[in-house]
This record gives structure tokens, C-alpha cells and sequence, in this order.
């Protein structure tokens, strides 16, 4: 085989380079015979790569797979990517269902808001389903709450998401690789292991129709297409599975309107993967995540890894529509950290001012349903601010809680005559804040 010391060895004169058949055995030679053992020697490594693609791609997931719908294979399909396992359940060479990965009940909760499901149904402890989640829709079937339409949108769903994280863990970890060693020395990434007869319910009763599966090739190339429009955005190293969270709410607000920051805020709350978000605002994915993409790279929002919820992913979106807006104005960036933690936690939407100046404009834009208000700030004090929001009309009777860290009797007066509603003695407790804020707002309308 041509190597590039070969090559090295021709293009110097070397006494003796071997080329198939012939020989180079004299150290000068026209510069015509050199061209043209320069040209043999070149076109060998491209056969070489050309056999190497060949079997790159006879061994990579999407000719498996469409080998075994060939096959008619019936049975589970077993992936590992680097430690990362999937199932693909196959009946007659289509699919059937999917299964692992991560994230199972997040999964199933968005297949079921997808296809307007609104009750879930619990499998009776007799029954013996290998995949939790194929029991529960084969339940759903059973008892007629689920029409064909719902069901396949469901597998679409689930098999869909399964078959993206594959594609994109190969992608990754073959990239990986590639930097380390030379593609002819390349090992596969991955190890696919078909389990012949292994089926996701354990009785014949628990089977759904082979017309309710998927076709293998139809299947992947939706996927393969939108794996490809994902990686044109520089985002292939981005999974969807990570939840976006606020990582720097100074560049962002310098980014963004103060609406658009205040929408944010309910986004990238750490709680939720993009994917749940995309569901749950009825967004295309790739879109959302574009629109995320700037607050991305300039790491005012970050993405994080998030365990999985057994309980719906809709769930804290119920919980927290209704529990207000606060505004916090303190010149001390731990202390707007602290507020904003801990009102958020506890089902706040928050919005932190460091400037004193900015408290009335931003007032007049988000209408908040309290306002925490530092007392001692530069430029303008607590009372003045008070005393500036109580001139507007509309606001003449939103909350106004002082923080401060000077807690004497003056002080307090001085609070209650500029038309402070109440005051709180810094450091910042917990308890005291929710008790007070849950004291003075009111669930907004």
C-alpha cells in the first residue's frame, strides 16, 4: 500500500520505490516518468479510501437496519454508542417501537400532549410488558381511549426521537474518534446486536397491529433529514434533551427588550429540555432552538443536563401560570441573585434591576404585581423611587417592599410616609420574603 514516506521517497529520488508490479531503480528519471509514477502512486490511496468508504457505509446504522427490513427480521434490535444504549423493537422488518435513551417519561408525557391525550392509564401489575410505556398505549388501545390516528402518531413520535439520538451520538463520537486516529484505522462507534424473536410485550395479546408500525427506510430518512438541517445550524453537538437555563441575566438584558427578556425568563428555567419547551408552545423544534441560538453563544442562557420527571411535563406550567410578576430593584448583584433564586423557586417570574434609574421605565413596561425596593442605592435612594412610583396613578396601590440593612425606627417611618407597604432588614431570609410576597400579591387575573 502507498504511503505518504513513499511518496516522500519518489519525489526525492529515492534508489528503489515499489508500485504494484514495477520498479523505480535508478536515481534519475525523466521528469516525465516521474509524473507519471507520481500519478500511479496517487490514484492507489484513492482506491484505498473509496474501499474504506464502501465499508464504512455497508456497516453504518442505516444499512443494518434497512438489511434487516429486508430480512423481514422480527425481534429487538440492541444499539450502544460509547456506553449509551437504545432498543428498536422490529416486526416483520418495520418498526414496531423504541425504547431507552434517556429521558423515557419525559418522552412518553410529550407524545401523549402531542397527540391531545389528556388522560394517562396505569398497566395492572399482572401485566408483562418489557418497554413500561409500549403497555401503557397497548392499554390505551385496549380500552378504546386512543384512536389508530393518535396511536401511530405516538410511535411516530417515540421512534422519531430515539432514532435522532442515535444518528446524532454515531456523529458525535465518530468525530471523536477521527481527531485521535486515521479513518482507515477508524473502529466502528457503535455495536448493533440483533435479538431475534424478543418482542416489547411478553404475550400475543399484547401486540398491536403490524399496520399501526413504521417503515424502516421512510423512517430514517426523515430523521437523516432532520439530523441534517440541525447540523446546518452548528448544532451538532447540541442535544436536544439539555434544558436551557439563565446563566448571565446582565448580557441578557442587554440583548433583549424587556418583554422579550420577561418570555425568557419562563423558558430557560432549567426545568424543562428544549424539546419539552418546543411541545409545550406547539413549536418546531429546530425553530425554537434557533431562536435560542444567539442567547446561546453569547452564554447569557446556558444548556444543561436534567434527570427525568415522572410527572408530566406540563405539570409546573400549571402550577406557576398564575403566581405574578416581581421587580426587584438592589444595586447588589448577590442580593438580585438571591431574590431572583429563591421567588422563582418558588413560582415567581422575577425581573432584577441594578440601577435605580431604570426602575420607572421598566415599572411602566412589565407592571409587576410587587416591587422589592433597595433603600440605600447611588444616584437615586429607595424613598426617592417610591415617592416617583407613587405619582403614577396605576401603581398607587402595587406593593412597594423596602430591603434594607438599616432596620431602625426612622427608617421605617420615613418608608411609611413615602408610601412604602412594607419593610424588610436585610440579609435576604427566605421565609420571611414568600411570607411577605404571598401576603401582599394576590394570584394575578
Amino acid at each position: 500500500m502507498f504511503t505518504p514516506s513513499l511518496q516522500f521517497q519518489q519525489l526525492t529520488g529515492a534508489k528503489k520505490v515499489q508500485i504494484g508490479q514495477s520498479s523505480i531503480s535508478h536515481l534519475h528519471k525523466s521528469h516525465a516518468e516521474k509524473w507519471r509514477y507520481q500519478k500511479i502512486a496517487k490514484i492507489k490511496p484513492l482506491n484505498t479510501e473509496k474501499k474504506n468508504n464502501e465499508e464504512l457505509e455497508e456497516n453504518s446504522l442505516q444499512s443494518q437496519l434497512k438489511r434487516l427490513q429486508k430480512q423481514h427480521f422480527t425481534g429487538r434490535v440492541d444499539i450502544d454508542v460509547c456506553g449509551q444504549t437504545w432498543k428498536l423493537y422490529l416486526s416483520l422488518g418495520r418498526l414496531a417501537w423504541a425504547s431507552e435513551g434517556v429521558h423515557e417519561r419525559r418522552r412518553w408525557r410529550r407524545q401523549l400532549i402531542r397527540a391531545n391525550i389528556a388522560r394517562e392509564i396505569k398497566t395492572k401489575q399482572s401485566d408483562r410488558f418489557e418497554c413500561r410505556d409500549y403497555g401503557l398505549l397497548n392499554a390505551l388501545s385496549a380500552q378504546k381511549l386512543i384512536n389508530k390516528e393518535q396511536q401511530i402518531a405516538i410511535v411516530r413520535g417515540v421512534v422519531t426521537e430515539i432514532l435522532f439520538d442515535i444518528l446524532q451520538a454515531i456523529e458525535v463520537a465518530d468525530t471523536r474518534q477521527s481527531k485521535e486516529r486515521s479513518q482507515a484505522e477508524s473502529d466502528n462507534v457503535f455495536t448493533l446486536i440483533p435479538r431475534l424473536g424478543v418482542r416489547p410485550s411478553h404475550s400475543d395479546t399484547g401486540i398491536l397491529p403490524r399496520e399501526w408500525t413504521l417503515e424502516i427506510e421512510l423512517s430514517l430518512t426523515i430523521v437523516e433529514k432532520a439530523w441534517e438541517a440541525w447540523k446546518k445550524f452548528g448544532l451538532a453537538r447540541c442535544s436536544p434533551n439539555l434544558a436551557p437555563i439563565l446563566n448571565d441575566r446582565d448580557i441578557l438584558q442587554e440583548q433583549v427588550s424587556l418583554k422579550t427578556y420577561h418570555r425568557l425568563l419562563e423558558v430557560a428555567n432549567g426545568k424543562r429540555t428544549l424539546r419539552d419547551i418546543a411541545i409545550l408552545m406547539k413549536k418546531d423544534l429546530l425553530g425554537l432552538t434557533k431562536y435560542l441560538l444567539p442567547y446561546f453563544r453569547s452564554k447569557a442562557i446556558a444548556l444543561v443536563e436534567i434527570e427525568d420527571s415522572g410527572q408530566a411535563v406540563a405539570g409546573d406550567r400549571v402550577e406557576r401560570k398564575n403566581r405574578g410578576l416581581i421587580l426587584c430593584v438592589d444595586d447588589s448583584e448577590r442580593i438580585r441573585h438571591a431574590m431572583e433564586n429563591l421567588l422563582t423557586d418558588a413560582g415567581y417570574r422575577v425581573i432584577t434591576i441594578g440601577e435605580a434609574v431604570q426602575a420607572v421605565p421598566t415599572l411602566l413596561q412589565c407592571q409587576p404585581e410587587a416591587i422589592f425596593l433597595d433603600l440605600m442605592m447611588p444616584i437615586a435612594n429607595g424613598y426617592e423611587i417610591c415617592t416617583q412610583i407613587r405619582r403614577i396613578t396605576q401603581f398607587k396601590d402595587t406593593p412597594i417592599l423596602f430591603l434594607t440593612g438599616n432596620n431602625g425606627l426612622v427608617d421605617r417611618v420615613r418608608a411609611k410616609m413615602v408610601g412604602a407597604t412594607d419593610f424588610l432588614a436585610k440579609p435576604v431570609d427566605r421565609e420571611r420574603v414568600l411570607a411577605t410576597v404571598e401576603k401582599y400579591v394576590k394570584n394575578p387575573h
